[in-house]
């Protein structure tokens, strides 16, 4: 295991596609300037609801990330500008926190360039087989990054629905995804190693979406 943890905090907003986007990109700075993390900002693409923004983070442990809060939540540059955003808020924010198991290289817990596209698969183990999801989700990550040229990052939920796993792919342009999307597609061992692993989840379990780093 690498020892890193995904936090990323999600919030659907409402009034417009202009305003609290440049709301959410002014908590972003205001979270980095309070903290010693590096936070980015991406908004939803597919998969997710219209206004979907989540903030990122990789932290070493939750310990680091308790830490890391209580910064923020102790500045009153960031209290102000949360105080603003309830204009734009249509339900209450989601907290994730997700082990990194494992990368197929290390870009894939780095920052990406702005307009990068970060593909997230997540999907829950049926019955009995955890141990056996976390050990394949290994082998398909490599198996993708190695189509695909992607880096890629297999997590485990921490919180949630109990074994939850997630895959995480980071392309650096739309037009890099649709080139990885083509590859996958035309590769049988992938789509043969996916159809193999179908029974190893819950039925209507497997989703993916896919977010676009604007700050």
């Amino acid at each position: 295991m690498t020892g890193q943890y995904l936090f990323s905090r999600t919030f659907t907003l409402g009034g417009g596609p202009v305003r609290p986007v440049e709301w959410a990109l002014a908590m972003m700075e205001k979270a980095n300037e309070a903290g010693d993390w590096d936070v980015t900002l991406w908004t939803g693409s597919f998969g997710l609801p219209g206004g979907t923004v989540a903030w990122n983070t990789f932290v070493s442990s939750r310990a680091e990330l308790t830490d890391q809060i209580g910064k923020v939540a102790g500045n009153r540059g960031f209290l102000q500008a949360a105080e603003m955003g309830q204009d734009f808020a249509t339900a209450p924010y989601e907290d994730a926190l997700r082990q990194v198991v494992h990368v197929t290289d290390p870009a894939a817990t780095a920052r990406p360039p702005i307009g990068a596209v970060a593909e997230l698969v997540t999907g829950i183990p049926g019955p009995g087989q955890i141990q056996a999801v976390r050990t394949w989700g290994i082998e398909v990550a490599e198996l993708y990054g190695a189509v695909t040229g992607a880096p890629v990052a297999f997590l485990v939920d921490a919180y949630g629905p109990l074994g939850q796993v997630t895959w995480r792919a980071v392309h650096e342009s739309p037009a890099a995804t649709d080139e990885a999307a083509m590859a996958r597609d035309a590769h049988r061992d992938y789509q043969d190693a996916i159809d193999d692993a179908a029974k190893m989840f819950l039925p209507g379990s497997v989703v993916r979406t896919a977010l676009v780093r604007v700050g």
